[in-house]
């Protein structure tokens, strides 16, 4: 565990950059891992180059020209982290971006590049500069690709060609990427003035109770006046669970009289706030074994979100716990306010949608030659704006419905439906994806299933696309198989399998969680926010149902989900 530790503490070490300014702090740490990463990929590279070299694979003369340019990369990141680290870093961010323009310029010969075989490469630092320069700087260096895609252009295959629409393609992207940009920097600031005031108040607390505990020490008779100067809720145990004081901030937060909060046993204290089970466990945990829980958790009460810290109270010359003390603190407002932060992800979610689908409309048009014909390259790279749109589309999809689910307003319509028609319609979406790839996508159906059920068709379609989707995109060879069947005469089944390559064992527990990824080549080739399998979780649970899965490296996954008939 201390090994773990110390290689945790050289990391943060190596990548921390102290500044003034926060978001300077924020960008060159963000730089800072991306070289990290850029020199571990170059080192393996280097690597497997020299031992195919030692091993024959590679002539001298072959492997000259990478070595030389892995070399190169290498003293390239280390230029850039020192001047990051030691003078500026917008320097070694700008510096860095023109590496890399120049590095994609070499990628690949220039007519195949702007035949889009790597024409995409070009918009990486205009998306990147947003992340390590700010959302300014992305236009500047939209000109900048531009005038790289222009050039190659020119020289490609001897004459020149039109590059209006990778012009267009790049201005749509660098455009919701300032937008995109724009509203992080907002909400950073936004962040960072409700942290500075919150900060302000914990010191203002925290300076109050270290002077009120100093005069409790000191003047123990007074001990009643302290606790009404208190702003937050009071509340000691002794070591029976029975209160023995409380302040009246308690009773304004909690709603209740002082004299009911006195020689209460716990039970009938938590029983005012009509908790849930969950929140019950919690405070029982806190207040009765304070060392073997956390020392603080966050609980509905009633109508209100309260914070509840809990310490233990020892007798200064037996050290013997003599009972506890618990601190509850208001925090419906700040609770609301990260409710809000989740709406504003729903609203930026929800007003992206409508450029995105004015790009995907024009795109068709054009496709569909409305206003004239278009050669073949034009076709090809309005096809390409298609599909990266409709991508971008998925993407902001997914982050409305973790948003909806965050805030608790998606709801579900309950209605009739056929049994079939939840495979008919998993085969009307991902047929032809199954069949690009070679995939087989079977199904089935038991024979004591019923040929109706209750539910939201709509939502039980999304989430059997969403797991068909992620098999196939694991999945090199084989199939999809999906079954349908009755597990028990109150619930029925829908199950997953693949032959893909499996999840490893340490990363099955986490998987579901929001924006986590597996660490696997596969997943950046196919993008995405990492919310797939966690939005199917939500909304399983939201059906109270349950979802698990079981998997295997290189033989596959088989994820189901058991939910109750309705």
């Amino acid at each position: 565990m201390k090994f773990f530790e110390r290689i945790r503490s050289t990391y943060d070490r190596l990548v921390n950059v102290s500044s003034s300014d926060p978001d300077d702090a924020r960008r060159r740490k963000l730089l800072n891992i991306i070289l990290a990463g850029v020199m571990v990929i170059a080192l393996i590279l280097l690597a497997i180059t020299i031992i195919l070299l030692i091993l024959s694979i590679l002539k001298p003369d072959e492997a000259a020209a990478p070595i030389t340019a892995l070399a190169a990369t290498v003293i390239g990141v280390i230029v850039f982290y020192l001047i990051n680290r030691l003078w500026s870093g917008v320097l070694a961010s700008v510096s860095f971006l023109f590496f890399l323009m120049f590095v994609i310029s070499l990628t690949d010969t220039p007519v195949e590049l702007y035949k889009g075989r790597s024409l995409f490469l070009f918009i990486l630092p205009v998306i990147i500069s947003g992340f390590l320069l700010g959302s300014r700087y992305i236009f500047i260096f939209y000109v900048l690709s531009s005038i790289e895609v222009g050039v190659i252009a020119r020289i490609a295959g001897g004459r020149i060609y039109d590059p209006t629409f990778a012009y267009i393609a790049f201005f749509i992207i660098a455009y919701v990427s300032w937008l995109s940009a724009r509203s992080l920097e907002g909400t950073l600031k936004d962040l960072r003035a409700i942290n500075l005031n919150l900060d302000k108040l914990v010191e203002q607390k925290t300076e109050e109770l270290a002077t009120t505990l100093a005069r409790e020490i000191e003047l123990s008779g007074r001990n009643q006046a302290i606790l009404q100067s208190i702003a937050d809720g009071v509340i000691v145990f002794d070591s029976r669970g029975t209160s023995i004081l409380a302040n009246p901030s308690l009773s304004r937060i909690l709603d209740t009289p002082v004299r009911n909060l006195h020689g209460v046993s716990l039970s009938n204290f938590l029983k005012t706030g009509k908790l849930s089970p969950v929140n019950w466990e919690k405070i029982m945990g806190l207040i009765e074994h304070p060392e073997k829980t956390q020392t603080s958790h966050q609980v509905e009460w009633g109508k209100k979100t309260l914070s509840v810290s809990v310490a233990r109270v020892r007798n200064s010359e037996t050290n013997q716990d003599i009972g506890s003390v618990a601190v509850i603190r208001d925090i419906t407002r700040e609770a609301e306010l990260e409710k809000m932060k989740d709406a504003f992800v729903a609203i930026v979610s929800h007003e992206l949608r409508t450029p995105l689908n004015a790009i995907m409309g024009y795109a068709e048009i054009l496709k569909e030659s409305v206003y004239g014909p278009v050669n073949e390259k034009q076709e090809s790279m309005v096809g390409r704006i298609m599909v990266n749109t409709q991508r971008l589309l998925a993407m902001v999809g997914d982050l409305l419905d973790e948003a909806q689910l965050k805030a608790g307003k998606l709801s579900l319509m309950k209605q009739p439906f056929k049994t079939s028609s939840l495979l008919e319609g998993m085969h009307t979406t991902m047929d032809k994806i199954t069949a690009d790839k070679g995939l087989s996508l079977t199904d089935e159906i038991s024979l004591d299933m019923p040929d109706m059920l209750m539910g939201d068709a709509r939502r039980l379609h999304q989430i059997l696309v969403n797991l068909v989707n992620n098999s196939a995109k694991f999945t090199e060879k084989g199939g999809i198989h999906v079954r349908i069947f009755r597990s028990g005469t109150q619930h029925w089944t829908i199950e997953v399998k693949d032959t893909g390559l499996g999840i490893p064992s340490e990363e099955v527990p986490y998987i579901f969680d929001t924006f986590h990824q597996v660490e696997n080549p596969t997943v950046r080739t196919h993008g995405g926010f990492g919310l797939g399998l966690s939005i199917v979780r939500q909304m399983v649970e939201l059906m109270r149902g349950k979802i698990s899965v079981n998997s295997e490296l290189g033989k596959g996954s088989a994820f189901t989900i058991e939910l109750p008939f309705q």
